[in-house]
């Protein structure tokens, strides 16, 4: 019997020990896309809006891939688009004189990462 305890006691103690080497830590990055230039300011809107919604209805793995997150230690799978995300127009001029207008859309997406606690 005293055997058997002490194999529970030893095996509680690897199990948390263990646990306590790796932990999740959620990331969260912000990042801005801007899209192709377009001649009003409607149509950078409407370019914007386009590919904020192929954001919102992609996969965690096109997240990271889109959004160029890189990161050694991160779940691929477990990447999602925050709330918030808003598309807002620039205006630019070219060398040539020309005004153009381009579409920057906002957002936040959050990944968990395994950190390993190098505390020891």
């Amino acid at each position: 019997m005293k055997t058997l305890t002490s194999l529970v006691a030893a095996s509680v103690l690897l199990i948390g020990a263990s646990a306590a080497q790796a932990y999740d830590f959620e990331q969260h990055k912000k990042d801005t896309l801007i899209t192709e230039t377009a001649s009003s300011r409607a149509e950078a809107y409407q370019l914007g809006t386009s590919k904020l919604s192929q954001l919102q209805s992609a996969s965690p793995r096109q997240l990271f891939n889109e959004l160029d997150i890189f990161s050694i230690d991160a779940d691929i799978n477990s990447a999602k688009l925050q709330n918030g995300s808003y598309v807002t127009v620039q205006e630019r001029m070219g060398a040539n004189g020309k005004l153009g207008f381009v579409g920057l859309v906002n957002v936040d997406v959050s990944f968990n990462e395994d950190r390993d606690n190098d505390n020891d």
